[in-house]
């Protein structure tokens, strides 16, 4: 059997799982359609799953960058201070 590939949105992938939800289908065709519903169904987790790790990943890049602005403010309040006292 030949395996083809296109490209879908996650959208567009969802839709063709639910539609397979009420499509009118004979005994002959029961076992094919589950198999192409669990295909569909494994490739909507999967996507799934790989854009809650990206939103993860972002999230810690952006607590990293936060915790490097709040540390070089500090850094820079405690300069000025020590300038403030050497003066005084």
């Amino acid at each position: 059997m030949d395996i083809f590939s296109i490209d879908l949105t996650i959208q567009e992938i969802n839709l063709l799982r639910q539609s397979l939800d009420v499509i009118t289908i004979t005994g002959k065709d029961a076992k094919f359609v589950g198999g192409l519903q669990y295909k569909l169904e494994t490739e909507l987790q999967a996507i799934q799953n790989l854009i809650a790790e990206r939103q993860a990943e972002e999230q810690a890049q952006k607590a990293a960058e936060l915790q490097k602005a709040i540390a070089a403010e500090a850094k820079k309040k405690k300069l000025e201070a020590s300038k403030q006292e050497s003066q005084a």
